[in-house]
């Protein structure tokens, strides 16, 4: 079925690429899923080769294209050079699926952004294996705060939650503050010692961030311990989000809450109450759309 211009949003992630497609005549969506994309694990090549598969796959179908329009939010691409690379990668192998391509690769952010408040003002706050702050002022300026990855950052993330239970499990090893944190990786991954601690974090390469939800669940049952760790990390990304006010003026009170970690109830509880007290004037809501919306409302303004 022949299309004359097609819009595809891509929401390339670090567990699943989404894509979100409409073809001229609005339709109705096409939807694929496909693997991860994140450029930081697999490369700028391969993520660019992962786009554009999942694109080809729903082009093709619809020969001849006059115009084929595609903005990409990859998360692991913040940088602008990065966000280049893979732009044009992505539209060198869509050259051919239709007569003029247009690509765009932004943060995953930003779609997350469009997706909750289309081109108009707000913020929004990314809870997942990693963590980010993102807001666009009245006038359409942007800023972001964290973002910085793992080893630098990602204050109320998966991973920086796991990390603190880890650690505060080695401090009890040491004669620290005791948490019912040790006899639960102990029941879970056989982490009974220090010697077995070390081996799976250093040598097994535990995953990290899925020791965060037995972090909240601590919390949850009342452990001294764990429930500071959770409030720590929250009050971290609610710093966040006033560093971010303080450099961008200007903008709607309005925030949407997004991410894996939101998925736990007893976090996003605790965030949501976090940002409560801290922003008691301000809008706080979950996002209602998958980021690919926002990608796909991008792609549709670049064929408008």
């Amino acid at each position: 079925m022949a299309a004359k211009h097609v819009a595809v949003g891509l929401d390339a992630g670090g567990s699943k690429t989404s894509l979100l497609a409409q073809c001229d005549d609005r339709s109705g969506r096409i939807e694929r899923r496909g693997p991860p994309a994140n450029p930081q694990r697999s490369g700028l090549e391969e993520s660019a080769g992962i786009l554009g598969a999942l694109v080809q796959e729903v082009v093709r179908s619809r020969q001849p294209v006059e115009h084929l329009s595609v903005c990409a939010g990859v998360a692991g691409a913040g940088r602008a050079s990065e966000q280049k690379v893979i732009a044009t990668r992505l539209r060198r192998a869509l050259t051919d699926e239709a007569l003029s391509v247009d690509v765009q690769v932004v943060h995953d952010a930003s779609i997350a952004l469009d997706a909750a408040f289309g081109s108009e003002s707000g913020l929004v706050v990314i809870a997942g294996t990693g963590s980010v702050v993102f807001g666009r002022a009245t006038d359409g300026t942007t800023q972001r705060a964290g973002g910085w990855g793992h080893l630098l950052g990602d204050a109320g993330s998966g991973y920086a939650i796991g990390r603190a239970g880890l650690r505060a499990v080695a401090e009890a090893f040491d004669g620290g503050a005791e948490t019912a944190l040790r006899p639960r990786l102990g029941d879970r991954y056989g982490i009974d010692t220090r010697e077995a601690l070390i081996h799976r974090v250093y040598q097994e390469e535990i995953a990290i961030q899925d020791v965060a939800p037995m972090v909240i669940d601590a919390a949850e049952d009342g452990d001294a311990v764990a429930s500071d760790i959770l409030a720590t990390q929250t009050a971290e990304l609610a710093q966040q989000v006033e560093w971010l006010l303080a450099q961008i003026h200007d903008i709607a009170p309005r925030t949407a809450l997004l991410g894996g970690m939101l998925q736990n109830q007893g976090y996003a509880q605790r965030l949501h109450r976090t940002l409560r007290d801290s922003f008691p004037d301000w809008s706080i809501e979950r996002l209602q759309r998958e980021p690919a919306v926002g990608a796909l409302r991008r792609a549709r303004r670049q064929v408008a």
